[in-house]
Formats: structure tokens, C-alpha cells, sequence
């Protein structure tokens, strides 16, 4: 049996590992997890001709790609409203990463994936997000972990549009680091693709020592398809990098994967003209007993766009006496000065005026992270 520290050392690397991992990603072709896919769907259909008309937004006259932002400004006008599952994998010597991104016709829910193996260790992470939480999960060295969110800072961004690693990124740093020109079209399902070929880095390009790389773009330039491989030279040592990306444009929403069901649907509000917080389960699992939460508060709602739950000028903990089950709510209050915190099964009213409330806190292996009263630059 692994000791409690060694649980508690891994839980800290995993943290540490999720700061860094906002480059990494998963892989569904709906919003369920399945593997990428093994073939590269640039090498099928049949090539023919090309005509100028055909070329897609950020190619010149001469067929050679010259702004690759115009061509994904227009790629992400043209997937705006459209279910899309766009998925990526990398190899090379050293690991393999695969991960993915899932949304319906609109921009939330989405659910987005990560896989690394490397020297013989797997991590894995899921991330749904809702307007209202979101959720996580990380398997590493055969433990999961999960976390449930709202508005609050979390270490793990799986692949998502607003992650500083986005999938555009993704994009574009495949379609700029090769020197890519038109090289006639390819039909497949029906539709036309103009097919766009490199055998060299881009110019402007210094990430690559070696780029080979085949594209496939609609003529309104939606990036369907990119394979490609590229070498890199670094104190004598030689790194060649099989990369793919592959949008799928015909996915079907189908919903929160399966182990979203599996926990807990918090969610906090300050209640009472402000002299109550509202901790309810709207969903999921039940919240166990003895269940103890750090609570973080201020008279005034906090400036920002995502605050951490640990925020707030005065802080205490309470613990949970009974199972929170779907449906059920429990209330937080405050002495005046916010120095003693309680917690209520029935709605209640303390002299505190919250302003601001953040929950935090960690159950076996599910943590919590809830925060409300935010107010930024958008707030009226």
C-alpha cells in the first residue's frame, strides 16, 4: 500500500506536472475518449488541378501560404457554429502525446483530452467545461484524481480554446514552420480540399532544422487535415518529430463523458442579502461526511477573471456532519469581524456580509475549488 506521503508527494507532482501540461491535450471523436487516427487522411482521394479561385484567405498569387493568422482568422469564423473535434498527436524517441478538442455548435460544453507516455509512464487528463464548472481528471502512476471548479483557478486547462496553448496555437505553429505552396486538390467525401505541400522550414521559421509537411484546407479555409515531420538539431543531438492534426467536421455532441456522473455537482452563491453562502449539490455524486472546507471571504466581491477559491481578506473551515446528496444544500455564516465560520443545514443568517466567498477543500481523491461574488471589467 502506497504510504500517505508518497500519496501526498504524488499529488503535488501532478499539480506541478498540470502547470506545465496547458501544452498538451487528449483525444475524443465526440466527446467520448477513443484513439486518433492511425492513418493520415492527407494521403487519400485523388489529386487534381487547382485554380486561383480555389486558393484559401492568407495564400498569395503565386499559391504560397503568406499569413498563416488570415487563414485561421478565416478557419475559426467558418467552425464557429459547427460541432468540431479537432485532435492532435505527436511522436518522437523520447514520448507520445495525443490530445484532443470537443464542442457542440456552440462554444461551451466542451471536453478536451491529454495522453504523454514517456520512458514507460502514462498520464492521462479529461476536462468538461459548462458555463457554470467545469471538471477534471488525472490518472498518473495508476491513481486518479479528480477536481470539480467554479470560477476558480485550476492547475489543469486540458486543451482548451481559452488555454494559452489553444488549439489555434497548435495550428499555427505546424502551418508556419513549414514553407508551404499549393499543390493541387484532393476530393474526399464528397467535398474539395486544396492540397498544400512543404519540404523545407519557412524562412521566417527558426524552430526547425528539417520540415516535411502536407496540408489539406477548404477553399474557405477550414484546416482539415496537417501531417507532418520535422527535425531538430540541438547540442549534437538529433530530434525527428512525427506531428498530425486532424479536424473531424461531422462529430456528434453527445454530451459529459461518463465520470463527470461520478462526482459531486457543487455549487456556491451568497444567499441571504449577502449574510449566507449556499454550498449545493446540483448533480453527480453526494459530497461525503466529514467533509472539511477551507472558506475564504470578503465584504466585496473580488476583481478578476479567475480568482483562486483560497482569495478573501478572512478565511475558517467548517465540515460537513452528513452526506450532501443531489439536491441538498448546506449554508455558511460568519461573525461580524468573519473570524469564526459555522455551518447550517437549514438556510440561515450570520452577521457577516459576504461580498465575496470561496470554498476549497479535498475528499479522498476529489478536490473542490468554488468561488463567488467576482466581479471584472465586463461586470456592470
Amino acid at each position: 500500500m502506497r504510504s500517505p506521503i508518497r500519496r501526498a508527494a504524488l499529488v503535488g507532482c501532478v499539480a506541478l506536472l498540470l502547470v506545465t501540461a496547458g501544452c498538451s491535450g487528449g483525444t475524443p471523436t465526440s466527446v467520448t475518449e477513443t484513439t486518433a487516427p492511425t492513418t493520415s487522411a492527407a494521403t487519400t482521394g485523388t489529386t487534381g488541378n487547382v485554380s486561383a479561385e480555389q486558393y484559401p484567405p492568407g495564400v498569395a498569387a503565386n499559391g504560397t501560404l503568406v499569413n498563416v493568422s488570415v487563414l485561421l482568422d478565416a478557419h475559426a469564423a467558418a467552425t464557429a457554429n459547427e460541432p468540431t473535434v479537432l485532435t492532435q498527436r505527436w511522436t518522437n524517441a523520447d514520448e507520445t502525446v495525443v490530445r484532443s478538442y470537443a464542442r457542440g455548435a456552440n462554444r461551451t460544453p466542451y471536453y478536451s483530452t491529454f495522453e504523454r507516455t514517456a520512458d514507460g509512464e502514462r498520464v492521462t487528463e479529461a476536462f468538461y467545461g459548462t458555463d457554470a464548472r467545469e471538471y477534471v481528471r488525472v490518472t498518473a502512476d495508476e491513481e486518479t484524481f479528480y477536481s470539480v471548479v467554479q470560477d476558480s483557478f485550476t492547475n489543469t486547462r486540458a486543451w482548451t480554446n481559452d488555454d494559452v496553448f489553444e488549439p489555434r496555437s497548435a495550428l499555427h505553429l505546424l502551418l508556419a514552420g513549414g514553407n508551404y505552396s499549393v499543390n493541387g486538390t484532393v476530393e474526399r467525401g464528397g467535398r474539395t480540399f486544396v492540397q498544400f505541400t512543404a519540404d523545407e522550414p519557412s524562412p521566417a521559421n527558426g524552430l526547425y532544422d528539417a520540415y516535411e509537411g502536407t496540408v489539406l484546407v477548404t477553399p474557405d479555409g477550414v484546416v482539415h487535415d496537417i501531417d507532418a515531420a520535422t527535425t531538430v538539431n540541438s547540442d549534437g543531438e538529433t530530434v525527428r518529430t512525427e506531428h498530425s492534426i486532424a479536424l473531424d467536421a461531422d462529430a456528434e455532441w453527445s454530451g459529459p463523458p461518463s465520470w463527470v456522473g461520478d462526482v459531486p455537482h457543487l455549487s456556491l452563491s451568497i444567499v441571504a442579502d449577502g449574510h449566507a453562502v449556499e454550498l449545493r449539490n446540483t448533480g453527480g455524486g453526494a459530497l461525503p461526511a466529514n467533509t472539511t472546507l477551507r472558506v475564504g471571504a470578503s465584504t466585496d466581491p473580488v476583481w478578476g477573471s479567475n480568482p483562486s477559491a483560497r482569495a478573501g481578506d478572512v478565511a475558517g473551515t467548517v465540515t460537513t456532519n452528513a452526506r450532501l446528496e443531489p439536491g441538498d444544500a448546506v449554508y455558511v455564516t460568519a461573525t461580524e469581524n468573519g473570524t469564526s465560520f459555522s455551518l447550517h443545514d437549514d438556510p440561515a443568517r450570520g452577521d457577516y456580509t459576504f461580498g465575496f466567498a470561496g470554498v476549497s477543500g479535498t475528499q479522498q481523491n476529489v478536490t473542490y475549488r468554488l468561488v463567488t461574488g467576482i466581479k471584472n471589467a465586463t461586470a456592470d
